[in-house]
């Protein structure tokens, strides 16, 4: 048996309708800061763990598979990233995760508060054996993103 090209056409089609309706009441995850803790400073860098708790607004579990990020501190210094969140966040559930961020900083460079940017997406996983197989393929990779601010104190990251 010979399939045609409008054949193929039509049955990928319908496919992807059968797809987009039956994966349309997942929204996506939201995301917000929780904080930010110094992790480590020597003479020429500082390391930043930034908290995001993520939630998750819907009745089947949502796994988070990966955040690609930006953070940006006083408008000028620029780390990215991508990493694993590692979590699965369970019916109606929040989780918070840690996203690291390096700078070259050496000392007196920033003082006091100063203004952070955390941008990025996270992919992640919708319900159901189909949606796992179109991921797989990267046929449908479903993202959410995220644009946060906030601000942190560089000479003591645990002051507000």
């Amino acid at each position: 048996m010979r399939i045609t090209t409008q054949t193929t056409l039509i049955i990928l089609l319908i496919a992807s309708t059968l797809t987009s309706v039956g994966c349309s009441s997942v929204r996506d995850p939201r995301f917000e800061t929780m904080g930010v803790r110094e992790v480590e400073r020597t003479e020429t860098r500082t390391v930043y763990a930034f908290l995001v708790k993520a939630t998750n607004p819907n009745k089947e579990p949502i796994p988070l598979r990966e955040v690609s990020y930006k953070v940006t501190l006083d408008g000028d210094y620029t780390f990215e990233g991508v990493r694993s969140p590692e979590t699965t966040l369970h019916t109606y559930g929040e989780h918070t995760f840690e996203l690291p961020a390096v700078f070259e900083l050496t000392p007196g460079q920033l003082s006091g508060v100063v203004d952070y940017k955390l941008n990025g997406s996270v992919k992640y996983l919708r319900p159901g054996a189909l949606a796992e197989v179109m991921f797989e393929s990267k046929v449908s990779v479903p993202k959410a993103g995220f644009h946060l601010r906030g601000q942190v104190n560089v000479d003591d990251p645990n002051k507000e």
